[in-house]
């Protein structure tokens, strides 16, 4: 897990210091070195978070040398989870290899496959391949869209994992996309999931399940390499076998996941999908000689607190804690500084989200602060086998539908986005069990009754992991996640934030909503938080309001709130 960056100039010679500066950004995501490569016109950085093969020879950007002699550079960001197997493949077809990374495995594996060399990846991953033979540069972002990977295009060709890097290159113009602006404000949509365009102008993403070509010419050629409804199968097996082959899915997935040479943890929210990683990892440290190159060092959970409020579910993570034997770390949430939970959220984030965002910051420090570099958690599971309450509503012809719309466009792409950018903004790598591939296929070819029945969202996660979960927590009902105690905020910490927000001019002045009439709703409705009880779905339409304007403060305008008198990292 890394930051990746380049940048090609098509003729013209690409200054050191630009490429330097441009990495450098990112240094968040690779706290333990940075590097940069130039070819004449081409350039690649890297700043690196060391995870496998922590000598100096595991470091971007990394050469490798073709059989007939080609040089060709790479710049990764991700992990590729299957890559020992994959090794061991190429070593029998004449591929030698000088580090234990997976690094080199995907350079060898493009030489020999091809762009084909994807299908044979399990992980997440953005990387660019630079042939210096024939000139060209390749770009891929896995199935899923896990890792991100933006690119702007002008006179030359650049690329970078978050938005924010493009804001220190030569030449270039930070200006609002406000057509993106407009849609997220007005149609309450994902970016990541239905747009390729970003709240940048110039500023594309590459989508997921896509890779790119360009050459000398500048020509850019973009091709869609991977779509989940052509691996969907026709499962025919009884239902006990079907929870069987899910179990055993799950089971390898955490295992492949396990491979690190640096400490792994685990995020704790108290509900089934998180509580489910942990405790397959628990019941996998328990075998021997089940995975090369696995972590010993598993036992720390970072848990989000909340006191007094109804987002708190200490009481359900440390049902899971106490069954594993795990060590917790919590994070316990300080009104106090709710001011600066926020803004440095928002600044991590890159883009709108939610005030979900919060929580997710605090336990990826937390973790981090106390030892971890990679952590497991459960997400991707309530898209995946239909985790929500409201979804026992559907009828079995359409669920599987709205379902593979969830997961792929309207929900789970901003949550990714959510989850790499606070974990990287502290140094964590999230891998993610309910993200595997094969997992993924075999979900969605799963038939209505296998995913709601008893009245019970995720029916097949609950049978597979009998015996392994406490009971308390596999056959909870209740729901929380990863949420924010928006009500004790607005009526308490974020209130001066707020207010200084509503009066701003980027606020009165927004096009895409009416400002100063909302501003003053707001300023009246701080003062009694009981209307965010009773409208949960207003709160959070303000807030993406307020956070749309903070976003544009730090990131358009350079500022920092006045509210907060720290300056923006950057």
């Amino acid at each position: 897990m890394c930051g990746i960056t380049g940048i090609f100039n098509f003729g013209m010679p690409v200054e050191e210091s630009e490429i330097r500066g441009f990495t450098s950004s990112l240094n968040h995501r690779g706290p333990d070195g940075s590097d940069v490569m130039i070819d004449g016109d081409l350039a690649l950085g890297h700043t690196r978070l060391a995870i496998l093969d922590l000598s100096e020879q595991g470091k971007c950007p990394m050469p490798y040398t073709a059989p007939d002699g080609t040089t060709y550079w790479i710049t990764f960001n991700g992990e590729i989870y299957n890559f020992i197997e994959i090794r061991d493949r190429l070593k029998d077809a004449g591929y030698q290899f000088r580090t234990q990374t997976d690094t080199e495995v995907i350079v060898a594996a493009y030489i020999h496959w091809g762009e084909n060399c994807l299908l044979e990846f399990n992980g997440m991953w953005a990387f660019a391949i630079w042939n210096s033979r024939s000139r060209e540069l390749f770009l891929a972002r896995d199935r899923f869209g896990i890792k991100p990977l933006y690119f702007e295009v002008s006179s030359r060709f650049t690329f970078a994992s978050e938005l924010k890097a493009f804001r220190h290159l030569q030449n270039f113009t930070t200006k609002l996309n406000d057509q993106m602006a407009g849609i997220a404000l007005t149609q309450n949509v994902s970016f990541e999931g239905n747009y390729s365009e970003t709240l940048l102008q110039n500023v594309h993403r590459l989508r997921a399940g896509h890779y790119l070509k360009i050459g000398t010419n500048g020509k850019i050629e973009i091709s869609q390499w991977w779509n989940t409804a052509d691996h969907i199968i026709q499962i025919e097996d009884s239902y006990e076998d079907q929870v069987q082959m899910f179990k055993e899915l799950f089971f390898d997935s955490v295992r492949l996941r396990l491979r690190s040479d640096v400490p792994v943890g685990t995020c704790l929210s108290g509900g089934i999908d998180s509580s489910s990683v942990a405790c397959t990892i628990a019941e996998i440290q328990q075998q021997s000689g089940t995975c090369e190159r696995r972590q010993s060092d598993w036992q720390r959970t970072s848990i989000a607190t909340f006191p007094g409020t109804m987002v708190d579910e200490r009481k359900y993570a440390d049902q899971v804690v106490k069954h594993i034997g795990a060590s917790p770390q919590y994070w316990i949430f300080d009104p106090d500084e709710a001011v600066n939970y926020v803004v440095e959220s928002v600044w991590a984030m890159d883009d709108l989200s939610g005030a979900i965002a919060v929580p997710v910051w605090g336990v990826y420090r937390n973790l981090r602060q106390h030892g971890s570099v990679v952590s497991l958690d459960g997400h991707g599971g309530d898209e995946l086998l239909a985790g929500y309450a409201w979804q026992l509503d559907y009828r079995s012809s359409e669920l599987n539908s709205h379902l593979y719309r969830e997961f792929h466009h309207d929900i789970l792409p901003g949550i990714l986005r959510n989850y790499d950018r606070c974990s990287m903004a502290h140094g964590v790598e999230v891998r993610m069990p309910f993200m595997d591939w094969r997992l993924v296929t075999y979900a969605f070819s799963l038939p209505f009754s296998s995913k709601l029945g008893g009245g019970l969202t995720k029916r097949i996660l609950r049978d597979a992991m009998k015996g392994i979960l406490p009971e308390g927590i596999r056959t909870r009902r209740s729901k929380i996640g990863f949420n924010s105690p928006m009500i004790e905020w607005f009526n308490g910490g974020l209130r001066n934030l707020i207010l200084e927000l509503v009066h701003h001019p980027l606020w009165l002045q927004c096009p895409h909503f009416d400002g100063p009439t909302l501003g003053k709703q707001i300023a009246e409705k701080t003062r009694n938080a009981a209307w965010i009880q009773k409208d949960w779905g207003l709160s959070l339409e303000v807030w993406t309001r307020l956070s749309f304007v903070l976003w544009q403060l730090m990131f358009i305008e350079n500022e920092r709130p006045h509210s907060l008198q720290q300056e923006v990292s950057q």
